[in-house]
């Protein structure tokens, strides 16, 4: 066993043991995350998964509706983001007041195939925050000005955006290897998409997919389910119902034989060199697969990619992440040099990706792989905000939010033979799409 497992071996003893294998490789079935929650549907279609958590007297609802920039009309990339943004308006100066007053926040989050609605609150100012909640999903206000204000601000953000080398990374294999501009390729619009969307566009985008039937619900508190569900049932029982209409599809687009790396030019002492490819659709053995392939590969010192950190000081950041886009996910592999050193740090990355597909992995790394993926997942949904986006994002994209809970188990159940098969697959070269941002090769030597 080579140094840098046994190394890794050494860490894991010191996790919980909810973070490590069951004895004898078998867990018990079932929820494992904290109380199991449980669920019902309001009268006007919305379904909801009600959480116990008395660790603090806090209430987190995300509500999620089935709407992202994959469902952007042709030409009209940024009307998703817009039309969730406006929503997020608070017209009434007082209720804002209110609302930071109680302690009480509001975010929002689009994807893909979602647009993820998250309020924070004092358990004890729970009702007048979700009535803010409703009211703003319910009417928003859809004005010239304030739809102007908005395309100036994603404007602005989408330039800032441009200049950060990781975010324009995700954009760019995004746009390469699916069918649709989806999936973060342009999510807050494109060259002249913003212009093209008028307020009855809105409106009426608005109208279709804002619907009950279209959502779900994410509830998680310290509160028993006799005093939440009347008053989700008297705020976000009150939204309209209905059925939102079928989700456009991203068809993936693999890479063409023999195409080129990109080239992306940025006057910085710094490159950034990546490799992207798609992995299967996303469904529950898929999921699992990927984020165990994902911690394997770059995550922690006993990944795959760590060693080029060591190896003369080639890389200073590194790491590899999985998207769970729905029709095929998307695995980025990446890591950042000096740029004098980019051209051969591309030739090293393409050359350890080409031999961790070809000889997979053995046993003691699969289970040290398996070890280090529950505890970060284990750690990453501990708190109640990313555990129930994560539970809203698998109900909302055709899984179950059970997989929340059961994910420990269903990865330990992951074969030898599963794992490589899997891996072998993803990370065969003619499925690179590979990307350099940096300076001229002129100027980085």
């Amino acid at each position: 066993m080579s140094r840098r497992w046994i190394l890794l071996f050494g860490l894991l003893a010191a996790l919980p043991a909810a973070a490590l294998p069951a004895q004898g490789g078998e867990a018990a079935p079932g929820w494992a995350l904290g109380p199991e929650p449980q669920t019902f549907s309001l009268d006007n279609g919305l379904s909801v998964i009600l959480q116990r958590d008395e660790a603090a007297p806090i209430t987190v609802v995300q509500l999620l509706v089935r709407c992202g920039d994959r469902d952007d009309p042709p030409g009209q990339s940024g009307l998703a983001y817009l039309t969730a943004r406006l929503c997020l308006e608070i017209t009434d100066a007082s209720k804002l007041r209110m609302l930071m007053d109680m302690g009480s926040s509001l975010s929002l989050d689009v994807g893909g195939g979602h647009s993820l609605f998250t309020v924070r609150s004092l358990s004890r100012g729970l009702e007048p925050t979700l009535a803010v909640l409703s009211a703003m999903l319910r009417e928003p206000l859809f004005s010239d000005l304030r739809v102007d204000g908005v395309k100036e601000w994603m404007r602005l953000v989408r330039d800032a955006e441009s200049d950060d080398p990781f975010t324009f990374m995700r954009q760019a294999a995004a746009a390469a290897l699916y069918s649709i501009p989806a999936y973060g390729a342009a999510r807050l619009g494109a060259a002249g998409s913003l212009e093209r969307i008028s307020r009855k566009t809105i409106q009426s985008f608005f109208r279709a997919r804002y619907v009950a039937g279209n959502m779900v619900a994410v509830v998680i508190s310290d509160l028993p389910a006799q005093e939440i569900q009347p008053l989700l049932a008297r705020h976000l029982g009150r939204l309209p119902p209905g059925a939102g209409p079928t989700t456009r599809q991203a068809t993936p687009r693999p890479p063409e034989a023999g195409q080129p790396p990109r080239l992306v030019e940025r006057r910085t002492a710094q490159a950034l060199v990546s490799f992207s490819m798609l992995l299967p659709e996303l469904t529950t053995d898929s999921f699992v697969l990927a984020s165990l392939l994902e911690t394997w590969l770059g995550k922690g010192i006993g990944s795959r990619l760590w060693p080029l950190r060591s190896r003369g000081g080639l890389a200073y950041g590194l790491g590899a992440e999985v998207r769970p886009n729905r029709e095929a996910m998307l695995l980025s592999v990446f890591l950042k040099t000096e740029a004098g050193r980019a051209a051969g740090a591309q030739v090293e990355l393409a050359r350890l990706l080409e031999a961790a597909g070809r000889e997979g992995v053995g046993a003691a790394e699969l289970a040290a792989a398996k070890a280090f993926a529950k505890a970060v997942f284990l750690r990453e949904n501990e708190t109640r905000e990313p555990r129930g986006a994560s539970m809203a994002f698998l109900e909302g994209n055709g899984l179950s939010w059970r997989l929340v809970g059961e994910f420990t188990q269903r990865l330990e159940r992951v074969t030898l033979e599963e794992f490589n098969a899997f891996l072998k697959a993803a990370l065969a070269p003619e499925r690179w799409f590979s990307l350099r941002i940096g300076p001229p090769a002129e100027e980085s030597n």
